[in-house]
């Protein structure tokens, strides 16, 4: 029953965030009961037990398979990028026009991300390893900042989808309303970004180290909020910076911000 209502789910449904809490409810209460109910049924004696024990399988099975699909599986779907060795340099040449968002108050900013409505820029202090910086989110109709955070380095990925900001300090990650600048209101999270590594296969322990960098280019969100709304597996492909480099996650390029 746990397998048929969670290819219903998954695969037929394709993970409505409005219908988890149903299934949910089914998996984890109704599942255990009726199957419990049909041991118990079944039991010649020791009916209180065998109901206890088999509901108690039951749910362990859902919570197994909740585990699989939204923690385990997700820690295998990663994708890396290798980062040049010319990242991490600097030389005092002006950064590619393209990438330069000039904001008011700030002056000249890299433009990390954006929608049709906001964009995240970041101020970079090219001149200093590990290039500390300062993101903003901006309104772009009149450049107005929703809200900015200062980080010791340039380590930045960030996407705007469906009106939240995902942005990340190398692992640690912020959601942001981009309308308004305010935080969104979790009840609980589960992300398989990696941030930077010294491997392509961060998730693997026993990874060897090559000496490079590898920069994480995408992931995969649930979060489940304070509202009641739901946000199962959502993947996303990041944009960022790195080492002084600017990494575009969907063609899969890396530019230096300031060459020679």
């Amino acid at each position: 029953m746990i397998l048929v209502l969670g290819a219903a789910y998954i695969v037929v449904l394709r993970e409505p965030g409005s219908l988890f809490f149903p299934f949910a409810a089914l998996i984890f209460i109704a599942a255990p009961l009726i199957g419990a109910t049909i041991a118990a049924l079944k039991a010649y004696t020791n009916k209180t037990p065998v109901f206890l024990r088999a509901a108690g399988a039951v749910f362990a099975l859902a919570a197994l398979s909740f585990i699989l699909t939204y923690a385990i599986y997700p820690a295998s779907q990663r994708t890396s990028l290798l980062l040049p060795a010319s990242c991490g340099s600097f030389a005092g040449a002006q950064p590619p026009a393209s990438f330069v968002y000039d904001l008011p108050g700030v002056g000249p900013a890299t433009l990390v991300t954006s929608d049709a409505r906001s964009a995240l820029v970041a101020a970079i202090d090219f001149r200093n390893p590990p290039f500390p910086s300062t993101v903003y989110l901006v309104r772009k109709s009149d450049n107005h900042i929703l809200w900015s955070a200062h980080f010791a380095n340039d380590l930045i990925a960030a996407k705007i989808d469906d009106r939240t900001l995902y942005i990340y300090n190398d692992k640690l990650g912020f959601w942001i309303d981009s309308h308004t600048g305010l935080p969104e209101r979790k009840i609980f999270t589960i992300d398989n970004y990696g941030g930077i590594s010294q491997s392509d296969r961060p998730v693997i322990a026993s990874a060897a180290a090559t000496g490079r960098w590898y920069m994480e280019t995408s992931a995969m969100i649930s979060s489940w909020n304070q509202d009641g709304s739901v946000v199962p597996r959502r993947r996303l492909i990041f944009n960022g910076t790195a080492f002084n480099c600017y990494i575009n996650g969907s063609t899969r390029s890396v530019e230096q911000l300031w060459s020679p």
